[in-house]
């Protein structure tokens, strides 16, 4: 197939894109200033140190300057073209933390004038690759197909070796450039005991303890033996572990918290749900999965199997038996499901019209709702269908449960909510299996809107009208 060529822009969209640029940069400055003043006083810093050492001529500083502002770029290249929230904390500590590795570290010679400056470095790069180790399990196994549950333990220990991976590659990283390019990147550390089995005089395979009293090399005396990169190494990867530990532990208890702390999320990238390209449709031929593609451990077979819902009794306690989605038979147990009374800080209620295929209500206003998968709590329903239907998502913790309702004819729960959430509309992805149209109606369209719900019962409508009066402003 022939490759498309690139369409050369015009004068006036080169002037329209500029604009769009300089419009963004302004947004970015108001919406996140810490982060755009780090990024700006970075940027200078470096500009004005590369500018030094060319009039020096340090070349190689130069480079490194160079290499610099590149490495500054991954964040922003990270969320526009692999469309990845990178949270700002993160962010911000990512551009410091280059800066000091390589324009203090390197070219100011922070790692000689502070022992500790290289340590520092490897515990923050254990602690930071651990939270992408978190967010990689998350972004690489999401399907539209099906839902990959895993473990705390497990996202915990996956974290851990992802990040001690990286450890290791960056000292493999460190040990060839100076085996092949003759840097010293793997410091230096004198010793003043070996310890051995090559010197046992008796040539057995037991270590002798020679201590290190003098070390003349070509003439020159030495204090010690020096030992050219074992214990950097060594030093560097425990540092590592524990920075790697810290945050595994961390995200494990985020995780087990249904995603309801405020610290973990600070450092754990996000994938951009409702920028990701739609689905191709239509017949498509069955192909292998790629190496990016997430498939069901069980085989094929189980990516279109049936949706399974827990089963509780009367007063909500989790029975253990799940059974399939509209299947009847759930004798005296109940199943799961939420509604969302979603508005926004001028007190509109948001509604959505459901689509032709559905079973309840078709092609009618509703509010959000949904049915709680096996092993959901009702926020983590409510979440996945906002985000679903929406293709947005929005803080747990801003979700308010305000009533219970029991249909005892269905035999099902509806766990109420309410939340408030300035939503932009041209941020929306609908689901259009799902919602085909939206619309904000006043708090009074809403109250007329509860109080006609005949198919609810009068408690349901009297107990969401009056939080409404009273609760809304």
């Amino acid at each position: 197939m022939a490759k498309k060529e690139k369409q050369k822009l015009t004068k006036e969209e080169r002037a329209l894109r500029r604009r769009e640029d300089a419009q963004r940069v302004k947004k970015e400055a108001r919406e996140h200033p810490v982060l755009f003043t780090v990024y700006v006083v970075l940027r200078v810093l470096v500009l004005l140190v590369l500018i030094l050492q060319l009039m020096n001529g340090e070349y190689y500083d130069v480079f490194l300057c160079s290499l610099t502002l590149v490495l500054f770029m991954i964040p922003s290249f990270v969320e526009r073209r692999l469309h990845i929230d990178v949270p700002n904390t993160l962010e911000v500590i990512i551009l410091l933390f280059i800066f000091s590795a390589e324009i203090l570290g390197e070219i100011q010679e922070y790692y000689l004038i502070f022992p500790f400056w290289d340590t520092m470095l490897h515990t923050i790069n254990g602690f930071l690759m651990a939270a992408i180790g978190i967010a990689m399990v998350d972004i690489l196994n999401r399907s539209r197909r099906f839902r990959v549950r895993l473990s705390p333990v497990f996202v915990a220990v996956v974290a851990f070796c992802f990040s001690m991976t990286i450890g290791v590659l960056w000292e493999f990283f460190e040990y060839g450039m100076d085996y092949f390019f003759q840097m010293d990147m793997q410091k230096d550390t004198w010793v003043n005991v070996v310890n051995t089995v090559s010197l046992n005089p008796q040539g057995k395979n037991s270590p002798v303890h020679i201590p290190i009293e003098n070390v003349v090399v070509n003439g020159e005396s030495w204090p010690g033996y020096l030992d050219i990169g074992l214990h950097d190494t060594m030093k560097d990867l425990f540092v590592n572990f524990i920075g790697a530990v810290v945050f595994s532990v961390i995200g494990m208890i985020y995780i087990m918290g249904r995603g309801t702390g405020r610290f973990a999320p600070r450092f754990i990238p996000r994938l951009k749900e409702n920028e990701l390209p739609a689905p191709e449709k239509g017949n498509k031929k069955e192909e292998r999965p790629s190496l990016l593609e997430p498939i069901a451990l069980e085989g094929p077979e189980s990516q279109g199997g049936p949706e399974l819902q827990d089963l509780y009794t009367r007063d909500g306690k989790f029975t253990g038996e799940t059974i399939e989605r509209d299947s009847g038979g759930k004798g005296e147990f109940f199943t799961l499901g939420v509604h969302a009374y979603i508005y926004d800080g001028n007190g509109r209620f948001l509604l959505q019209k459901r689509s032709e295929n559905k079973k309840f209500r078709p092609g009618q206003w509703e509010i959000t709702m949904g049915h709680a998968l096996a092993g959901e709590t009702a926020i983590e329903c409510l979440n996945r269908e906002i985000k679903e239907e929406l293709g947005v998502q929005l803080p747990m913790e801003d979700y308010i449960k305000v009533y219970r309702w029991i249909e005892t004819g269905g035999h099902s729960f509806a766990d109420v909510f309410f939340v408030r959430a300035d939503l932009d509309e041209s941020a929306l992805t609908l689901q259009k299996e799902e919602v085909t149209g939206l619309q904000w109606v006043t708090k009074d369209e809403v109250l007329e809107f509860v109080g006609k719900m005949d198919y609810r019962t009068e408690s349901y409508r009297a107990v969401v009208s009056e939080y409404i009066r009273n609760c809304i402003e």
